[in-house]
């Protein structure tokens, strides 16, 4: 399970994995939580991309945060908040919320914003 958030400090990424149990009920990988709270001044971007699979096209969108470390985290749409994470940094960035219906594979920078003109 993936849950995003988005607020005024940062962007807070929490991932759940379940434990592994075997078919006789023995637990054999606990199950963890991790959450990565990444301020903003540490994030250098966040997108959205659409994933599209053979053969028959099923689409899969994510939202991508990339860190100025060099790594990223991936929330894919049926996230916990992923609507409302999207929608806050357009709503910081000054862009329009994009139609995830329509995107395109190649991927679309919603944060930052444009700069001034």
């Amino acid at each position: 399970m993936q849950r995003i958030e988005v607020t005024g400090e940062g962007i807070t990424v929490t991932l759940v994995t379940e434990p592994l149990v075997s078919m006789y009920g023995k637990e054999m990988r606990p199950g963890a939580t991790s959450v990565y709270a990444l301020p903003w001044d540490e994030i250098s971007g966040v997108s959205l991309s659409v994933t599209e699979l053979a053969p028959d096209g099923e689409r899969w969108v994510d939202l991508t945060v990339d860190v100025t470390w060099g790594e990223y985290f991936e929330v894919h749409q049926d996230a916990e908040g992923f609507a409302d994470a999207v929608r806050e940094v357009c709503r910081l960035s000054g862009l329009p919320v994009p139609d995830t219906a329509v995107l395109t594979t190649a991927a679309q920078v919603i944060w930052p914003g444009p700069g001034p003109a």
